[in-house]
């Protein structure tokens, strides 16, 4: 491949089970389909294990260090603003390229659409670091689509990127989807290829120390919430809340019926212990009752969210590793 200049940009935190694999698999992708003209940028959020220190193994890598507040947006847009490349590759560190997706995507040294996602699989971990199973996260992805949300592995041509202006910083969870948003909201449609892109290594979405945690820390108030509030007259979000938050619409229905007409929460509890039920199979008592703890927590944090949280744009600060 000739031409364009590629950027691969890695952003992570604490990624030092997987950030060596990210790296290798980048370049085998550059072997794989003959790059001669690339550059890997790593962007670190000030982690407390040795990132750093691997992602320094490798030669030729610039190595950035957020010194400011982080979060991904903020790591994305270090590296678009450092890259001098015309196509920019964007990873978290806990994702491995796989090699040949980028020959399907770049020919002849040209990106074949403006923005391209494609097929992930979740490789699942305990907190002991030990895989607890798998699964594609596009399972009935047959043929390439277009859609209007996106997630944080994707390419891009630099000149699109810098025409919507970057991530958002402000959103320290939903930063992907926000930009996706915004890209269909000027009409560029996300090409999602049906072909495997990444490989995610990850704690289970569904672990106790994850989706607790994301709850609590206000994680769960930006993907919800400030999504919801900033694309409120955005036609291209609505497909989003009724397919992710329908228990939500829900709430809201029968709050605003019960304080009108005296009508009770019976339908939204009912459609919560069907949605936890739906999460496990099982029947465990425990299971379900947790999950419907934390779902109903989930929809009345998001209602509280919408109406008073307000975060701001993280201002940027940075150094060279």
């Amino acid at each position: 491949m000739n031409n364009k200049k590629i950027s691969f940009i890695v952003i992570g935190k604490n990624v030092e089970k997987t950030l060596k694999g990210s790296i290798e698999s980048i370049y085998d992708a550059i072997e794989y389909c003959e790059i001669l003209d690339f550059e890997i940028l790593y962007i670190d959020s000030k982690s407390a294990d040795d990132s750093v220190l691997i992602a320094k193994e490798f030669q030729n890598i610039r190595i950035f260090q957020i010194t400011g507040k982080t979060n991904a947006a903020v790591g994305r847009n270090i590296g678009a603003i450092e890259s001098k490349g015309d196509i920019l590759c964007f990873l978290d560190g806990d994702m491995y390229l796989e090699p040949a997706f980028i020959s399907k995507v770049i020919i002849d040294g040209e990106l074949i659409y403006p923005f391209i996602s494609g097929q992930l699989k979740n490789v699942f971990y305990n907190e002991e670091w030990q895989v607890v199973g798998e699964n594609l996260l596009f399972p009935k992805l047959a043929n390439d689509k277009y859609f209007t949300t996106t997630g944080g592995y994707f390419i891009i041509t630099k000149d699109l990127w810098q025409n919507v202006g970057g991530m958002n910083t402000k959103y320290k969870r939903g930063e992907d989807i926000d930009l996706g948003l915004r890209l269909s909201k000027i009409g560029v449609k996300l090409l999602r290829k049906k072909d495997l892109f990444v490989n995610h290594h990850t704690i289970h979405y569904q672990d106790k120390s994850r989706f607790w945690k994301m709850l609590f820390d206000g994680s769960l108030h930006y993907g919800t919430s400030v999504l919801y509030r900033d694309h409120f007259f955005n036609k291209h979000i609505y497909p989003r809340i009724l397919r992710n938050s329908y228990t939500l619409i829900l709430l809201i229905c029968c709050a605003s019926c019960t304080f009108l007409s005296g009508w009770c929460l019976l339908p939204y509890f009912t459609m919560q212990f069907i949605r936890a039920f739906y999460q496990d199979r099982k029947f465990r008592v425990t299971v379900l009752f947790e999950k419907f703890i934390y779902f109903t927590l989930t929809d009345v944090l998001s209602v509280i969210g919408f109406l008073i949280f307000h975060p701001q744009k993280k201002i940027i600060h940075y150094k060279s590793a």
